[in-house]
């Protein structure tokens, strides 16, 4: 996010025509970058992870900092608690059953992409709404499921391809929407439902894929004791 202001700040002062080959030259130095990831599926992959959750971490940056803008305006310290809760029952409402419908690693990712544009952690974002007491308790939860509520994003780490394509859809090198796609109780349960048939679907054609694979290996057998006979 510095990095983008320090260029906004900068093109701001200069020509339109340096604007344009500055532009350029930074879009072909990203490119240039995205080539060391040698697994283009890999790469591929994490583009469409992107595009699907980066828009939830943007909207979440937004809900927090219109959150922060009227918690200012109140005095009250009675008045700040409701508020409070008011707020992380948005929060819940919006991202129940969002995140409910993601897998543990996309739950992941969308925890790191919230963090790095709000810089606070799944478990700060609820100490700061609804308190540490809660906090404690939703870590304990998320043990159970295996998540870290208090994982970081670490551009210059693991997360140096993810920040890459972002940096790239900043640029407009890649295509975004960031419109999140929210979902409710009811999208949940017919995701669900399509998701319980293909798994179905899915072991189905497994299974016929073990047997055919039997039927084949019992022909092969056959045919070689009959030609050992010869």
């Amino acid at each position: 996010m510095k990095i983008t202001i320090c260029l906004i700040g900068f093109l701001m002062l200069s020509s339109v025509n340096i604007h344009a080959q500055v532009k350029d030259t930074l879009h072909i130095q990203r490119l240039s970058e995205l080539t060391v990831f040698q697994n283009k599926w890999a790469f591929e992959r994490q583009v469409n992870k992107i595009r699907k959750l980066y828009p939830y971490a943007l909207h979440a940056a937004g809900l927090l900092k219109k959150f922060d803008a009227e918690l200012a305006e109140i005095d009250s310290k009675r008045k700040k608690k409701k508020y409070n809760k008011k707020a992380h029952e948005k929060l819940k409402e919006d991202y129940n059953y969002v995140i409910r419908d993601l897998y543990r690693d996309d739950g992941v990712l969308l925890m790191k992409l919230i963090h790095r544009e709000t810089g606070l952690t799944a478990s700060e974002i609820i100490e700061k709404y609804r308190g540490k007491f809660q906090a404690e308790w939703f870590e304990q939860i998320g043990k159970i499921w295996e998540q870290n509520f208090n994982v970081k994003y670490d551009p210059a780490g693991e997360d140096y391809m993810t920040e890459q394509i972002i940096l790239q859809i900043q640029d407009e090198v890649l295509e975004f929407n960031p419109e999140p796609q929210m979902i409710d109780k009811k999208q949940y349960k017919i995701n669900m439902k399509e998701y319980r048939a293909n798994v179905k679907e899915s072991k189905k054609r497994m299974k016929e894929w073990k047997q055919k694979q039997r039927e084949i290996q019992k022909q092969k057998k056959k045919l070689k004791k009959a030609n050992s006979l010869k």
